[in-house]
């Protein structure tokens, strides 16, 4: 099979989870364009041209939406949950650790911090990351066993959480013209743009961290 259709049939499992890509971007819409017919007699009138209904011009700067980390040129990693490719930013990553021993499980956490983990001299929170990213149908047929879905766990926010992953992938180099950004505040806050080549979501880790810890309180 063609990587080319390789990668076709990756975006679209990603799109039909939710409309997943299709959720980082605000796209503005296609203004229709309206034309007035006038009818006149010859005799009465001359010919008048019509002139169409310009489309109110929307420009959006990419320096307003692109984060300060992305100003220059920077490197992310990527990682896979749930069959889904993300980026973490290096710049945002604090660690990654190789889960060989297990998670301690926390009685009556949700299941979306299904357990903690010490980590540099702090208790770092799991986040059961394909719970969190994915829609809520897909995420109810997850199984309650989180360990496959944790065989890694990309720690950020100064090791506050530790992103639970099924593998860690390559770090990629990106400039901000790689990434289309997103434009507008929504419900996934915590996803910055999305890797046009990879065709992979970037996180926004500052907006992740907020998010998980309002989910928490």
């Amino acid at each position: 099979m063609k990587a080319t259709t390789k990668q076709d049939s990756l975006l679209e499992q990603q799109l039909a989870l939710g409309s997943y890509l299709d959720a980082l971007l605000t796209g503005v819409p296609t203004p229709l364009v309206q034309v007035t017919e006038i009818q006149r007699k010859a005799e009465e009138q001359a010919p008048v041209e019509v002139q169409p209904v310009q489309p109110e011009q929307v420009t959006v700067s990419l320096a307003d939406t692109v984060p300060e980390w992305a100003e220059t040129r920077f490197q992310a990693l990527l990682f896979e949950v749930a069959g889904l490719t993300l980026a973490v930013p290096l710049a945002k990553l604090k660690g990654v650790v190789q889960n060989m021993h297990g998670l301690t499980e926390i009685p009556g956490y949700s299941s979306l911090f299904p357990a903690v983990m010490p980590y540099q001299g702090v208790q770092s929170t799991v986040v059961d990351t394909a719970r969190f990213v994915l829609p809520p149908d897909r995420a109810a047929q997850l199984d309650d066993d989180i360990s496959e879905r944790a065989a890694q766990l990309v720690v950020v926010d100064g090791g506050r959480w530790s992103l639970a992953c099924s593998r860690i992938g390559d770090v990629i180099d990106l400039e901000a013209g790689q990434v289309k950004w997103r434009t507008a505040a929504g419900k996934r806050r915590w996803l910055a743009g999305s890797v046009i080549e990879q065709m992979c979501a970037l996180l926004d880790i500052d907006e992740l961290a907020r998010q998980l810890a309002e989910a928490m309180a």
